[in-house]
């Protein structure tokens, strides 16, 4: 876990501003992660407003249609995404307000973390997806992405799918703040290794390049990234 965090740090700038300098608009889904749970629960609520210094405004996490009971002084970690940005900071409940609608004031940071992620930059992921042909209906495996970015992954499957300049479509399931997406994007197989230690069940791995990523595809995409880099760098 260690060499995970290093490497997501090296793969981001980071830098610290204030709340203010963030470049978060109302009506923005931010993440609300637990600190003291053993069990990490991410809550996905919208940004209602802020006042500098004060207070943090955001809706009351829901689930399956119901209000969540908080606490005050209930601890978190805010997760937030804007442009070419991830932002960071802890938190806690000031005030759990339940009229004229449901919604809590939380503390106003001192500052905020903020990490840009280079261009290339790779996550290290476990995700299942589905392979299948672009021009070739027959061919249909299941495959592991191990490591992923804006621009292609590193995927893990039994056998070969095929020789370098090989087109796929890749199947996989996104969540970011608590929004699932399934994403499906064109593929160029270029790189392919094979591990004959005989230690693995997925012994070839494909080094892939995404192309002709579609609008619907690529903001997501960039989201899921952004997010598994802030918390491998932040070693949540």
């Amino acid at each position: 876990m260690a060499d995970n965090q290093e490497q997501a740090r090296e793969q981001t700038t980071e830098k610290y501003l204030m709340l203010e300098e963030a470049r978060l608009q109302i009506g923005d889904l931010v993440n609300l992660q637990t600190q003291s749970s053993d069990a990490i629960e991410r809550y996905s609520v919208r940004l209602l407003g802020m006042s500098k210094g004060r207070s943090v405004l955001v809706t009351t996490p829901m689930i399956d249609g119901k209000y969540l009971l908080m606490r005050e002084g209930q601890g978190f970690i805010v997760r937030a995404f804007s442009g070419k940005s991830a932002y960071a900071f802890p938190t806690q409940i000031l005030k759990s307000v339940n009229t004229p609608y449901p919604y809590l004031h939380l503390a106003y940071p001192r500052e905020v973390r903020s990490l840009v992620v280079r261009r290339g930059s790779r996550a290290d992921v476990k995700v299942i997806c589905a392979v299948t042909g672009y021009d070739d209906a027959t061919l249909q495996a299941a495959g592991t992405i191990i490591n992923l970015s804006i621009g292609g992954a590193l995927m893990a499957v039994k056998q070969p799918l095929g020789e370098k300049g090989q087109r796929l479509i890749i199947k996989f399931k996104a969540i970011v703040n608590g929004i699932e997406a399934m994403l499906e994007l064109n593929a160029v197989i270029r790189a392919i290794n094979v591990d004959q230690t005989g230690e693995t069940d997925t012994p070839y791995q494909l080094g892939i390049q995404f192309v002709d990523v579609s609008a619907e595809d690529s903001i997501p995409l960039l989201a899921f990234v952004y997010q598994e880099l802030l918390e491998q760098s932040l070693g949540i």
